[in-house]
């Protein structure tokens, strides 16, 4: 009887404990870092009433024992660590621990660890927890941004942190030259020009009366029609094939003379100095006679004849034309449309008057005394002298007379025209109408420029310009410092290029191999020399510069940098805190320490989400996240890992075990109190 109400009392101590324990994670639902603590029950003792017996051979069996308990006891209050979710905050200095570690406080004597990673910086810019002033340990970086090898320290982030200046070694070049960059002429074109024809290629040169080209080819077969009147048989029946060395008209007539003769007709052609074929005939009349070649209408147009041609007579085409050379006589020119150009060569001594100017200024105008002798070569030299051009002779190219300038700008030409003295000759002037099929330019010039750094920090721009050797894949580097500086050596250079297109040298002028300046002015001193390798890429590789046609970006990069002061600071996955400083450089200014315990359910809970060791948790193992598995989560914290659902599940088991173990206490009283009611 008794044993029973003490175990009921056993049973309320107990489960009275797991209701506190429930209660506090409850409590603690919301509190970051907070792992949830759960109570486990042990047998307290065991009263034997009769022990066990053993079996007897040949009697009896064995007997189990008789005991009764008495009641329980607390046998453990653990702690689950298992991961919590997390909760993005945005703060930087929120830091949420992804795995099995602990962060390393400092309270001024000793070091506690805790998971919640609810940190910021005093006023003395050290990194605590600002909810109890607790120091955040791990390890500093030296002025290199070399993190520290030795025992953990308070985190001070100093925000008159400098990074000093670094001179700069290396410069970079990177880009397209463009290899069309060579000056340019300009070049005018005239209308064609024609002249008679005779012993002009059938092929290229001829055309008809009216400029349109014959349009034969090789292999075109040319046929002979025609028949002596009142006979239906032709002359001739052979035909002529244009060949691929070139076949001239007179070719042609000679063939024609040939085939006659051979028939037996006394017939002949001749081609006139006007370019017409004229026939002869001392035989009977002709009626329908042509030459003809099929699908060529031009060639056809031009080759036919009367349609009847007497005996004793002469018949000749349209005049063939072909195209004029230098050597042809200005008198026997005509323009693109067959039309003779009307030079009045009766006159006493007609003069022709060239005019046009260059470089945006008028030419003084030059007048040109022409005979009947005088050639279209005479007058291609008059327009060279008119034009000022020395280097590149006037030509003639397929009718065309072509007018190449002197290269650049300065002498581009803009109008070239020529005219008849005192007559209002427009077939001339027309004939004479230059076209501009290419404008004159000046070499292009590229430049780059970059900041480079002295010793001191101090900021020189230094610019590089690329002129192209005319005609050459090769160019003329040099280096300028825009401040005025000295540059002492590799100043200027060259470059040269592959047909491909990829660096194939580059070299400095006398012995230098790199570029070097004196940073100071006036005789001052101060920084050092300033010596810069340049780097123009890799040798047959299209990597830095490169010469094809076509502009492209150039762009130079050096290294180096100014005197930086801290203007703001992150922290990574790994704990570390980067310094961001206001000369564009990044540097590592702390590591925040981790602690990992062999045995962390053995930690003594503290106040404020703390844990001390214990003689059972093992020492504290120093070391980093990103090591052992264990990663950071910037920006965020890592919420309480308590199961609302489970406790509340877990609340009332605990009541009614406790409500239970009171119905034993209660139940022993009153059989107590029937016992004492048969003693009266």
């Amino acid at each position: 009887m008794f044993k029973s109400l003490y175990s009921g009392v056993s049973g309320l101590g107990a489960n009275l404990t797991n209701l506190d324990v429930i209660g506090n994670n409850i409590a603690n639902s919301n509190t970051v870092g907070f792992k949830t603590g759960r109570v486990t029950f042990n047998e307290m003792l065991t009263q034997t009433i009769k022990s066990a017996s053993r079996p007897i051979s040949g009697g009896l069996g064995g007997t189990n024992p008789q005991q009764v308990g008495l009641g329980t006891q607390v046998g453990s209050i653990d702690t689950n660590f298992n991961q919590g979710n997390f909760r993005t905050t945005g703060k930087k200095t929120d830091l949420a621990i992804q795995g099995a570690g602990f962060f390393i406080l400092n309270d001024g004597s000793s070091n506690v660890y805790t998971r919640a990673g609810i940190f910021g910086l005093d006023s003395e810019n050290t990194l605590v927890n600002p909810a109890t002033g607790m120091r955040v340990q791990g390890v500093m970086a030296n002025a290199d941004g070399v993190l520290g090898t030795g025992p953990l320290t308070d985190i001070i982030i100093d925000p008159s942190l400098v990074v000093p200046a670094q001179a700069s070694t290396n410069v970079s070049l990177m880009g397209n030259l463009d290899s069309s960059s060579d000056a340019t002429s300009t070049i005018m074109e005239s209308p064609i020009l024609l002249a008679a024809a005779s012993g002009d290629d059938l092929l290229t040169d001829m055309s008809g009366e009216n400029g349109a080209d014959l349009d034969l080819r090789a292999g075109d077969v040319i046929h002979v029609n025609g028949h002596e009147a009142g006979v239906a048989s032709d002359l001739i029946t052979s035909t002529f094939t244009v060949g691929t060395d070139g076949d001239t008209l007179n070719d042609l007539v000679s063939w024609l003379n040939n085939e006659m003769t051979t028939a037996g007709r006394a017939i002949t052609f001749a081609v006139g100095t006007d370019g017409a074929i004229t026939m002869t005939n001392n035989d009977a009349d002709i009626e329908a006679f042509s030459l003809s070649s099929t699908g060529k209408t031009a060639f056809n147009t031009n080759f036919t004849f009367p349609s009847n041609i007497a005996s004793g007579t002469s018949e000749s085409t349209n005049q063939l034309r072909a195209f004029a050379d230098e050597t042809d006589l200005l008198a026997d020119l005509f323009d693109s449309s067959g039309d003779p150009l009307g030079i009045d060569f009766a006159a006493a001594s007609p003069t022709l008057q060239v005019n046009g100017d260059v470089g945006g200024e008028s030419v003084v105008e030059r007048d040109v005394a022409v005979t009947a002798a005088s050639t279209l070569g005479d007058l291609m030299q008059e327009f060279q002298f008119a034009l000022g051009i020395n280097s590149n002779p006037v030509e003639i190219v397929d009718g065309q007379i072509v007018v190449t300038g002197e290269v650049g700008t300065e002498a581009a030409i803009g109008t070239i025209s020529l005219s008849e003295s005192g007559v209002e000759n427009t077939t001339l002037q027309n004939a004479f109408g230059f076209n501009q099929i290419q404008e004159a330019t000046d070499k292009s010039t590229y430049s780059m420029s970059t900041t480079v750094y002295d010793s001191l920090g101090g900021e020189h721009t230094v610019s590089f310009e690329f002129e192209k050797v005319p005609g050459q894949n090769e160019w003329i580097w040099t280096a300028e410092m825009e401040g005025g500086e000295d540059i002492l050596s590799g100043g200027s250079g060259r470059i040269s290029f592959s047909e491909s297109g990829a660096i194939s040298n580059f070299t400095f002028d006398g012995t230098a191999t790199s570029l070097s300046f004196d940073p100071n002015t006036n005789g001052t001193v101060g920084a050092a020399t300033v010596t810069l390798d340049i780097d123009y890429g890799e040798i047959g590789a299209l990597t830095g510069l490169t010469q094809f046609e076509g502009s492209g970006n150039l762009q130079s990069i050096a290294d180096g940098f100014g005197t930086g002061t801290l203007v703001d600071f992150n922290i990574d996955q790994s704990g570390t805190i980067t310094g961001i400083f206001s000369n564009d450089t990044m540097r590592a200014i702390a590591q925040i320490g981790m602690a990992t315990f062999s045995n962390p359910d053995g930690l003594t809970r503290e106040a404020n989400n703390t844990y001390r060791r214990s003689g059972n948790s093992g020492q504290a193992v120093e070391t980093f996240a990103g090591t052992s598995g264990i990663n950071l989560v910037p920006g965020a914290l890592e919420t309480s890992n308590v199961d609302l659902a489970a406790e509340f599940t877990n609340l009332v088991v605990a009541q009614r075990a406790f409500q239970a173990n009171s119905r034993v206490i209660t139940t022993s009283d009153q059989v107590m109190q029937e016992l004492v009611n048969l003693v009266r």
